[in-house]
């Protein structure tokens, strides 16, 4: 548990270095590299994002943690009902960061429809808190996969997060503090499921 909130203290101070800092040249630098590198509308790419960012919205981050749950009652290895609960309450909590933050979206063409502000990015801290929950739940029922689950988890919280930055409708800065503030939330849901996930 020491590793754990001591990973969470770190993100969390992350977080608040980028939340200071939406004005500073060096995070704009970094924010125009990374679009120079993801940003792209080219089909392929842009099908993907958006098939990403479906499944990386509120729905579709509570269907997916749905069906793993229905999956593992139905392999006999029930998980904790508080999956689906967790990620509503991450959408909460970042609709709460983004309206004290307020940012603007980036000033380039939208490949995908957006309706907030873009600090921290939903979809970036959704994948990650689904990713990393998910991985530790899948880890402690199975740990001799260990390492699978949390490829897996990593794999979603990139891909779910980077295609925000190719669709142009996020700083690659509102993506790595989504990140933080994920690992934050997932700090607090694994000593939850510790606790009440036997």
């Amino acid at each position: 548990m020491r590793a754990g909130a001591l990973t969470a203290a770190i993100a969390a101070l992350l977080y608040l270095l980028l939340a200071a800092s939406l004005s500073a040249s060096w995070l704009g630098q970094l924010d125009t590299a990374a679009f120079a590198w993801l940003y792209d509308a080219r089909p392929g790419w842009v099908a993907t994002a958006r098939a990403l960012g479906l499944a990386g919205s509120l729905v579709g981050t509570l269907l997916v943690a749905s069906v793993l749950g229905w999956l593992l009652r139905q392999l006999g290895r029930p998980a904790w009902p508080g999956l689906p609960l967790f990620l509503l309450g991450t959408w909460g909590v970042n609709w709460l960061l983004k309206y004290l933050t307020d940012r603007p979206r980036p000033a380039l063409e939208a490949l995908m429809h957006t309706h907030s502000s873009s600090f921290p990015s939903g979809h970036a801290m959704a994948a990650a808190a689904l990713g990393l929950a998910a991985a530790g739940l899948l880890a402690r029922r199975w740990p001799h996969h260990r390492q699978l689950w949390w490829a897996l988890g990593l794999a979603w919280l990139l891909a779910g997060g980077l295609a925000r930055v190719v669709l142009g409708v996020h700083h690659f800065s509102d993506i790595m503090a989504g990140y933080m503030a994920a690992v934050v939330l997932v700090a607090g849901f694994h000593f939850l499921a510790s606790r009440y996930c036997r």
